[in-house]
């Protein structure tokens, strides 16, 4: 469990919507679509200085995210020279597990007193759920919480998923595992049910039409990611069930 300024993620509290943006008027657009957290995808953004005005004007904890290109993002080489001026703004800074400048990233949000978020993206299958918990143990070690993010290719794959996030959970991690791919999409609102704190979507339109299955050519969501207000629908629904 961690405290994101007014926003509790982990624990009892059930799981947040992140509202992942990166032009200016998308941080209140994601607040209006009812976004608990908001996620500024530095590699994504052509008007920085826009978008931090406009987080100037937004109270929801941010989420710092510099994705790099093998993990789906676009960003440039030298990340801690860019993200220095921006982690002020951040909450928490999303940070690949595997990136090779991983503990330059982390001692750069040291020093700025920032909790860290532990990220790893397989964009090519799902793991065996054994691999996919020792990714989870091994990114705990070094952050805050945990980002597990697979591709779905079967719906064989999906229940590993749900396995390994019920054993991420009795385990105490806090973590979001995120389920890409047209075949995810259906249980992406349903992750929280099975320990996820996180749920990742898309403010307004997405982000580009530019998709392909796996790669980046353009700017574009992660693939089968839903929208904060489907995210915010479907929510409300399945807590009507219960």
């Amino acid at each position: 469990m961690i405290q994101l300024g007014d926003v509790i993620v982990g624990g009892e509290e059930g799981p947040k919507i992140v509202g992942v943006f990166y032009q200016p008027s998308q941080a209140q657009q994601a607040v209006e679509e009812g976004a608990d957290i908001i996620e500024f995808r530095v590699d994504l953004a052509d008007d920085i200085d826009g978008v931090l005005r406009d987080l100037e004007q937004v109270s929801l904890p941010v989420i710092l995210t510099n994705r790099r290109v093998e993990e789906g993002g676009n960003a440039s080489i030298n990340r801690r020279d860019q993200l220095s001026p921006l982690v002020p703004y951040a909450s928490i800074v999303d940070i690949e597990l595997m990136a090779p400048d991983r503990d330059d990233l982390m001692a750069e949000a040291a020093t700025h007193g920032r909790p860290t978020l532990l990220s790893y993206h397989d964009l090519d299958g799902t793991p065996t759920e054994a691999a996919m918990l020792e990714i989870m143990r091994t990114a705990n070690s070094f952050g805050d919480v945990v980002k597990l993010a697979v591709t779905i290719e079967h719906l064989g794959d999906a229940p590993r998923v749900l396995d390994v996030s019920l054993a991420a959970q009795e385990e105490g991690l806090t973590f979001s595992v995120v389920p890409m791919g047209a075949l995810g999409s259906h249980i992406r609102p349903l992750m929280g049910i099975y320990g996820s704190s996180l749920l990742y979507g898309y403010v307004g339109q997405r982000i580009s039409p530019k998709m392909r299955p796996y790669g980046f050519t353009g700017k574009r969501a992660s693939p089968g990611m839903l929208s904060v207000s489907q995210l915010k629908r479907a929510l409300e629904e399945i807590r009507s069930w219960q």
